[in-house]
C-alpha cells in the first residue's frame, strides 16, 4: 500500500532513515512516499508528524530524525527510559554492555539501527563524543525523568 508520511524536520534525513527500513522512499513537496504492507513501524519511527494511508492520517510518534551517536549504559528502567527518550530527541545510541535483552528488544523497535557494544568502555574509532548520562570522558547530554514519568513511559512503551 502507499503511505505518505509527512515528517516533523529534515525531510531528506527522514528519507534517508526509511530507505533503510523499507527500500524505495520518494520526496513528493512535504512529504515522503513508501510503499509497505503494513504501518506498524511507523508508530514507532522517531521524526514522524502524521502519516496518510487511503485517505486516513494517523498521528505518528513526532520527535526528530535520528541524526546525532551517543552512548548509554542501560542498566535498570530509568535508563531504558532515557534511551527512548534520547532517541525519540534525534539520538542514535550506541549501548554499552548491557544484559537487559528485553530493553534492548523493545529500543530496537523505534530504532533497528541501535548498536551494543560488549565492552565497559567507549571504543575511540566510532568517533562518538557524548553520551547519556555520566561516562567520563564525553560530553553529558542530560535528559530528565520524574519518577511518575519513568514508569509511565516504561509501562507504555517499553512493555
Amino acid at each position: 500500500m502507499k503511505i505518505e508520511i509527512k515528517p516533523t524536520e529534515k525531510i531528506q534525513l527522514m528519507k534517508e532513515q526509511l530507505e533503510k527500513r523499507k527500500g524505495n522512499a520518494q520526496i513528493k513537496g512535504e512529504k515522503i512516499v513508501i510503499e509497505a504492507e503494513n504501518t506498524e513501524f511507523l508508530e514507532k519511527t522517531p521524526g514522524i508528524e502524521e502519516y496518510t494511508v487511503e485517505g486516513e492520517t494517523t498521528e505518528g510518534l513526532k520527535g526528530r530524525p535520528l541524526q546525532e551517536q551517543a552512548y548509554i549504559r542501560i542498566e535498570d528502567r530509568e535508563d531504558a527510559v532515557k534511551a527512548l527518550l534520547a532517541t525519540m530527541n534525534g539520538y542514535d545510541l550506541v549501548v554499552l554492555n548491557s544484559d537487559r535483552k528485553w530493553d534492548l528488544r523493545k529500543l530496537r523497535e523505534y530504532n533497528p539501527g541501535i548498536k551494543q557494544l560488549k565492552t565497559d568502555e567507549p571504543k575511540e574509532f566510532l568517533d562518538i563524543e557524548q553520551a547519556i548520562g555520566d561516562i567520563e570522558g564525553l560530553k553529558q547530554v542530560e535528559i530528565e525523568v520524574s519518577d511518575e514519568e519513568r514508569d509511565l513511559v516504561y509501562r507504555e512503551m517499553l512493555t
